[in-house]
């Protein structure tokens, strides 16, 4: 019961809480909560980010050293090039949204040296509460939120990659993007160079041996080698195509995680940008708030007249008044004065005097507005009110 009664926004970390017995003879849990992370290289790494990196080598040791060398002499340059960019554009990146603190900007003025105090639920209901986190003890932004994982607050937090073992927030969002893009499409490329030498060793393998070392070993075909041109070892056929078989397989397996991973994060930014599109977006007023809708500055105010003035609809602004008022049944009008045909309606009496309806905005009686009742053709021949 105490597992489904857990509450999701839970920070105190399950080794750090303590019974009565050992708050009794041990250390007060004030001082043994768990330390803040400065940023992905922080102690302990964690095993995804291992992962990460040794794919990176893999990926970079059997390119370069394998795979690009056995392409077409003219292809070469063209593979060591396109490839090393990509790669170390995908390097730096990730290097700095690693290397960043994205923790908010009073945490970091704050020392990482000593531990943070376990939440206490009892005394709080919330990690943060009124912008003031509990256990960073500092003011932090709207925006911040506290990461369990890293056990500090972040700014515009957006999760905690298991990859980078740092968090992703509004300092490194970007460069996290970034590295994510480039890893995909290094590893795309370096499939597709992979795909070409396992296909081409079975239909024409002689196309693979454009290398010069290979001309001392035109008549054993059997032989071939790695690590061209600066330091060529040799092996066998079967090592080269294993190679490229399990390259093909983690690439398209990488593939389908990054390109999952960029697309996802790509959904979520449409949709951050289309629900801010649509904040922005005048919405239509439904009935019966036409007269106070601030987005139409030209609606026309449904008040009531006092008696004796004319029952013309007037707007707002004096500038946009019609020069020829059109008579007759109007509906746009939040009180109308009944919904009868009859050419003896009378007009709408008011509700007080002149001086009740003074506006100290309007610069004469024209420009009060009056209420939307209706014109009839007998009411217009009358011009007085009927008691």
């Amino acid at each position: 019961m105490n597992i489904c009664n857990k509450p999701s926004n839970k920070t105190a970390p399950e080794k750090s809480v303590w019974t009565a017995p050992a708050q009794a003879s041990g250390p007060s849990p004030e001082l043994q909560g768990q330390r803040s992370r400065r940023n992905g290289w922080s102690w302990p790494p964690h095993p995804l980010q291992i992962v990460a990196w040794l794919l990176y080598l893999f990926f970079a040791v059997i390119g370069f050293g394998v795979l690009v060398p056995l392409l077409p002499h003219h292809w070469v340059p063209a593979g060591y090039a396109c490839m090393g960019a990509i790669f170390a554009g995908h390097l730096v990146v990730h290097l700095t949204a690693v290397s960043i603190d994205p923790a908010d900007a009073n945490v970091r003025d704050k020392s990482y040296a000593g531990p943070l105090p376990i939440f206490n639920r009892s005394q709080h209901a919330h990690v943060i509460e009124d912008l003031h986190c509990n256990l960073c003890d500092v003011d932090v932004s709207a925006r911040s939120k506290h990461c369990s994982a890293c056990n500090k607050c972040v700014c515009g937090f957006d999760h905690h990659c298991k990859w980078l073992n740092n968090c992703v927030g509004e300092r490194n969002y970007w460069l996290f993007l970034h590295s994510v893009a480039s890893a995909l499409l290094g590893v795309l490329l370096l499939v597709l160079v992979a795909t070409y030498v396992f296909v081409e060793f079975f239909v024409n393998p002689m196309r693979l041996r454009t290398n010069r070392h290979f001309e001392v070993l035109k008549n054993h075909t059997d032989v071939w080698f790695m690590f061209l041109p600066a330091a060529p070892v040799k092996t066998q056929a079967p090592a080269i195509l294993a190679l490229a078989a399990l390259l093909i397989l983690l690439g398209l397996l990488s593939t389908a995680l990054l390109g999952h991973l960029l697309c996802f994060h790509i959904y979520l930014r449409y949709r951050a940008l289309h629900a801010d599109l649509r904040s922005c977006a005048p919405r239509a007023p439904w009935p019966g708030q036409a007269c106070r809708s601030e987005c139409q500055p030209l609606w026309v105010s449904c008040h009531p007249r006092p008696s004796g003035a004319s029952t013309t609809l007037l707007p707002r602004d004096p500038r946009f008044a019609p020069r020829d008022p059109i008579p007759g049944p109007r509906t746009s009008g939040c009180h109308s004065s009944s919904s009868s045909d009859s050419a003896d309606a009378s007009p709408v009496h008011t509700s007080g005097p002149a001086a009740a309806y003074h506006s100290a905005s309007a610069e004469s009686m024209d420009e009060i507005p009056v209420a939307q009742t209706r014109l009839g053709s007998a009411a217009l021949a009358a011009g007085v009110v009927r008691d």
